[in-house]
């Protein structure tokens, strides 16, 4: 399971025997409760690690997204290699429908979509044996239709599902002005690195021929999420080899690799507005917040919470409610979802700790803990 936090909590059980988005109410407290699920007319499926499957299903961030602006949501179904399109009810946003049928992805086993600014275009990011990108015009009545001159293969060497978390593609996002579309790609090992990587959006919103690959800087070797810096084109993006990478797409010097001292496997991020801190998950049971100064992109760790070892934390996202931040984090090792106020920089507090398993049971679905 991996989720969206926006107006509603959001997320797909990736379930191989049906794939559901499920929809959450969040209360003016920051606490969670399930509303409904919704079939997403495709299945899911679990990424290979070390030869079975691990908390982390996907390898990846972004399984789900959300256009404030059009009122939509996207979901990924690994298993089919489709994605699906629900519209969302702006005075009731846990209340969703399918819109149309779902779409082939363009390649297999897509794990990670993302909107354009405008809310009228979805791209999707393939990480099996044909891996790359494509795109979709989104039709509010009709659903999704393929977008010429969008598919781009990566080349990349894997296997459906892949087998990761190294040599995965592990997000896709757009930037800030919709200018570019963003891919994350963790290599092997320090020796043969990965990257952040984009294609320039031409006219129709069709994508350039060529690939620009960006490696990290020194140190730096798995990137995996990517995380927007505020008011910057530049990004966070969380590495799981030492801690987290700030890319640079100005073209100043700016970019850096930055080691966090006990970090296991960094892999997720995410950004609170109210605290103006960044977030990166560690899957080993730690989150640390981290400040970034706008001008110089230098970075200092101002938190380190690592009361949850063993409980297998993964996906991460923040949420505005009556003013205060909430971050939601699931802990795929005890089936259950992390409600965190964030009242103000280095003062992360738990608020709840919500029991997926209860909840999707109570609706008729199961999700596995792996």
């Amino acid at each position: 399971m991996s989720f969206n936090a926006n107006a509603a909590l959001t997320g797909i059980t990736n379930e191989d025997s049906g794939n559901y988005v499920l929809a959450a109410d969040v209360g003016p407290d920051g606490q969670v409760n399930l509303r409904e699920a919704y079939a997403t007319g495709g299945v899911g499926l679990h990424g290979i690690n070390g030869g079975t499957t691990g908390p982390d299903g996907l390898f990846g961030q972004g399984c789900v997204a959300v256009s404030n602006v059009t009122n939509m949501l996207a979901a990924v179904n690994p298993g089919s290699g489709t994605v699906s399109l629900f519209s969302i009810n702006p005075s009731d946003p846990s209340n969703l429908t399918l819109i149309g049928e779902p779409v082939g992805s363009g390649g297999q086993w897509p794990t990670s979509v993302t909107f354009n600014k405008a809310g009228d275009t979805v791209c999707t990011l393939n990480g099996g044996e044909i891996n790359g990108v494509s795109c979709f015009a989104v039709n509010q009545t009709s659903g999704l239709s393929p977008l010429a001159d969008t598919t781009r293969y990566l080349g990349i060497n894997q296997t459906t599902p892949a087998a990761g978390p190294t040599n995965t593609v592990s997000q896709i996002l757009f930037s800030s002005d919709s200018s570019k579309l963003l891919v994350a790609y963790s290599g092997t090992t320090s020796t043969a690195p990965g990257y952040l990587g984009y294609y320039d959006i031409g006219l129709n919103g069709t994508l350039s021929k060529n690939f620009s690959a960006i490696a990290p800087a020194a140190g730096g070797a798995l990137p995996f999420s990517i995380t927007p810096i505020t008011g910057q084109d530049a990004y966070v993006v969380a590495d799981p080899a030492l801690g987290f990478e700030i890319f640079d797409l100005t073209g100043a010097d700016r970019s850096s690799a930055v080691a966090i001292s006990g970090q296991g496997a960094t892999c997720w991020s995410t950004y609170s507005p109210n605290t103006g801190s960044y977030f990166l998950i560690d899957a080993q049971g730690r989150i640390f917040e981290v400040a970034i100064d706008a001008a110089t992109l230098q970075s200092t760790v101002v938190g380190n919470y690592t009361q949850f070892l063993g409980d297998g934390l993964i996906d991460s996202d923040v949420m505005s409610v009556n003013g205060n931040d909430y971050m939601f984090t699931l802990a795929a090792g005890i089936t259950t979802l992390e409600v965190f106020a964030l009242p103000g920089p280095g003062r992360l507090q738990s608020v709840q700790q919500f029991n997926i398993s209860a909840a999707v049971e109570s609706v008729g679905i199961t999700v596995s803990e792996w």
